[in-house]
């Protein structure tokens, strides 16, 4: 991961011919001051600076520091950091200082990413235990019975267990690899997209006798990265269906809206509870419940969702009276 997640644009700063009293009063040494002579940055002062050089003004105490690129990894700046013994860093952007980064707030983020995929293995080993004993249960079971129509529907629920498991562990690489990997943008009719993403679906819609109507008026061109949205509305269109009673009825809709693309998807379902909605988009969201035909979820589509929306620079909402139905909104700069 590169550190321009965690560059500091708003930086504190300090006239370089200030007293060092005033540096130590603001707080902000452990992030980094930015020194200024004639209002331009010409260092960066650390708390450990003023353990080096005791001086009374701040140019006096600033030391010599790496420089580190927008671009670099978070790999390459941390050695850097401990090999000059600076916690913080100005940083450049083609010659140009952009801003400063600290040591701190990238250990913080290395932190709370390891805890929170320690949270996902445990979540992953608890979702799969079940689907994966009841395909050794089910495989014990057909050695035993030889009677064929009992054993066609074990073998179908057989293979349910298996596109589940499948489906957890397919859900979870495609997270990992969206949030890393650069969006690749194209020129993509939306409207097509969503044609493309029901037709998917038939089956589903037709098991569950949903009747799907479509408004799709936006009728413009977008930049996407055609892949990962693709996966985005087949999230939304997938819980959809999953939690709309059979005979039901979703509705979507594409417009243009005060320059902006917005898309709705609209179901009468079962609804979200107000007290799981600020839950829906969390990473393995405790908010998961099984569909109206007992459809299983993973937990990871609306957070997946909401990553890609937001990597597009969108953003995505949901309404819900927690009765009769929910409504995704998303809205795309079309710029």
């Amino acid at each position: 991961m590169r550190i321009a997640s965690f560059v500091r644009y708003d930086y504190a700063t300090l006239d370089a011919y200030q007293s060092v009293h005033l540096a130590r009063e603001s707080g902000c040494l452990d992030r980094g001051i930015v020194v200024t002579e004639n209002n331009e940055p010409i260092g960066v002062l650390s708390s450990e600076d003023l353990v080096r050089k005791r001086h009374l003004i701040v140019i006096d105490c600033l030391s010599e520091k790496p420089k580190a690129d927008i671009s670099d990894k978070i790999a390459m700046v941390l050695p850097l950091m401990e090999k000059s013994g600076h916690t913080v860093l100005p940083v450049y952007d083609k010659e140009v200082f952009v801003g400063i980064v600290s040591q701190k707030d990238m250990l913080h983020h290395l932190s709370t990413k390891m805890k929170h995929q320690q949270v996902m293995l445990q979540s992953v080993a608890h979702d799969l235990k079940n689907p994966i004993a009841s395909i050794k249960k089910l495989a014990e079971l057909l050695q035993d019975n030889l009677q064929l129509s009992e054993n066609k529907e074990l073998v179908a629920f057989l293979n349910k267990s298996c596109d589940f498991a499948g489906k957890i562990i397919e859900d979870i690489l495609f997270t990992e690899q969206s949030i890393e990997e650069p969006l690749i943008l194209k020129e993509e009719y939306f409207d097509d997209l969503i044609e493309e993403c029901v037709s998917s679906f038939s089956k589903d819609l037709e098991q569950k006798q949903i009747v799907l109507s479509k408004e799709l008026e936006f009728q413009q061109m977008i930049k996407l990265d055609r892949t990962k949205f693709k996966r985005a509305v087949h999230n939304l269109l997938s819980n959809s269906i999953k939690f709309t009673p059979r005979k039901g009825k979703i509705n979507l809709l594409t417009t243009l809206w005060d320059d902006q693309l917005k898309f709705i998807i609209q179901d009468y379902g079962i609804g979200i509870p107000k007290k799981l909605q600020g839950q829906i988009f969390d990473k393995f969201t405790r908010a998961k419940r099984t569909g109206t035909d007992g459809e299983p979820t993973t937990g990871l589509g609306m957070y997946l969702t909401k990553q890609i929306v937001e990597l597009h620079g969108g953003s995505i909402s949901l309404e819900s009276d927690g009765k009769t139905g929910t409504s995704f909104c998303i809205f795309l700069n079309l710029n």
